[in-house]
């Protein structure tokens, strides 16, 4: 799609939408290094990494309001020139556009001029700064990063139609190298209503799987949904008659299913922008703590009810239940399997589990044991075991919370779907 520009800030409209991404990601960025590095009790000295794998210019501008705002590349900027005790953190900026590339530059210069941009240009041995420009293309840019010692390392894929299976493979293989290993999160951007509804030159996807039917332009579409996925899989779920939502809705939860392979939690964030637009930003992590502010921050943004089921009268019925669990404990007291229930209910995201999972090492350090309660948990009907092929071929079960037996035994009913806000919502609250 063609870019525009507003001075050097990329020219983008939604207030809904790309402003309120915008946020998210900034103050998700802070939230995220602020833990990782090990916060201010170690003065931040943990090695950090901000990778923009499609750093535009580091601001957009909104034309809805006429304001500029940082971009994703500027938020990371930004942290890294004013933020405390920023020096173990770096920041890796690759664009291959020349225009946007030239820009980024200029808006640097303008709004960090403490950053070196001539040591960020030299090749990554002979940089000494922690800030890497890169204005080259994906598969180059990459081979470069593997030379850098990035630590805890947040990736972004902001691409301007989509990312690649291969791109988003090639990345993680070379950071993953154990079973959901941490250390290493993913935010992917994905044009979600491009794929149904079109724009400028990119034709729609067909309702259909017979080729013969296809125009040109809806086979090239077809291929690129299939580079994003990595496989055809997908075709008999969405090229359907099926209405645009479900479509939509089910082109997500494909995709999201595919970024299982590598991680454990998978949260797309949806934003609508303009009537009948729709995009997600997903986050892809192995550390439940940061999956689950960046959705209440992102609920208490858009009005999303938060999720706060009654434990109390959960528990009343747990323990009614299972008495040989309960009978013998006084006061506040609570058997490891319902603090392991009430754990994976709460705080992960689509409920998923293991025995690795790092928070319910909290509650029972073995995994061994707490293998075992999983197991009492799956033989109660209150887990099944998922049916996630992760990319270790691990032995390791996953299991994910039975929702239908949730409400029945104890009236707890799954999170609601997450709504983005709309401008007409906007609009509504402002009057």
């Amino acid at each position: 799609m063609p870019l525009e520009f507003k001075g050097d800030a990329i020219s983008l409209s939604g207030l809904t939408g790309t402003k309120l991404k915008c946020d998210v990601i900034g103050e998700y960025y802070r939230f995220w290094w602020n833990i990782t590095s090990g916060g201010p009790s170690v003065d931040h000295r943990y090695p950090t990494a901000f990778v923009e794998l499609d750093a535009a210019t580091g601001e957009v501008y909104i034309k809805d309001t006429d304001e500029t705002v940082l971009g994703s590349a500027g938020h990371s900027l930004d942290l890294k020139a004013t933020g405390p005790s920023t020096g173990n953190l770096k920041v890796v900026l690759i664009e291959k556009d020349s225009g946007c590339y030239a820009r980024l530059k200029e808006v640097i210069q303008k709004r960090w001029p403490s950053v070196d941009i001539a040591e960020a240009e030299k090749p990554v041995i002979e940089n000494n700064s922690n800030v890497y420009l890169f204005n080259l293309e994906f598969d180059v840019a990459i081979e470069q990063v593997k030379q850098i010692e990035l630590g805890n390392s947040l990736f972004f894929f902001d691409p301007l139609r989509s990312v690649t299976w291969q791109s988003v493979e090639k990345v993680a293989e070379g950071r993953m190298g154990s079973y959901y290993e941490t250390g290493t999160e993913f935010m992917i951007f994905i044009f979600t209503s491009d794929w149904f509804l079109g724009r400028d030159d990119f034709a729609p996807l067909p309702k259909t799987q017979d080729r013969a039917l296809l125009s040109q332009a809806e086979k090239t579409t077809v291929s690129e949904a299939d580079s994003l996925f990595g496989t055809q899989d997908w075709r008999s779920q969405i090229l359907t008659e099926d209405s645009i939502e479900k479509r939509e809705n089910e082109l997500i939860e494909l995709y999201k299913k595919r970024l299982h392979k590598w991680f454990r939690y998978v949260l797309p964030l949806p934003f609508n922008p303009k009537k009948n637009q729709l995009f997600h930003l997903i986050l892809c992590s192995n550390y439940e703590a940061g999956v689950r502010m960046t959705k209440d921050y992102y609920s208490k943004k858009t009005g999303n009810p938060p999720n706060k089921p009654d434990n109390r009268a959960a528990y009343e019925k747990f323990k009614q239940l299972h008495r040989e669990l309960t009978h013998w404990l006084k006061g506040n007291q609570r058997p490891s399997e319902w603090r392991i229930l009430w754990k994976i209910i709460t705080q992960h995201e689509e409920g998923l589990c293991d025995c690795e999972c790092s928070d319910l090492g909290g509650i029972e350090e073995s995994p061994y044991q707490i293998q075992t309660y999983l197991e009492w948990l799956r033989e109660e009907g209150y887990l099944i075991e998922s049916d996630v092929k992760d990319a270790w071929n691990s032995e390791v079960k996953q299991y994910v919370l039975n929702w239908p037996i949730l409400k029945n035994k104890l009236g707890v009913d799954p999170p609601l779907p997450l709504k983005p806000l709309s401008p007409e919502m906007l609009k509504n609250g402002r009057d």
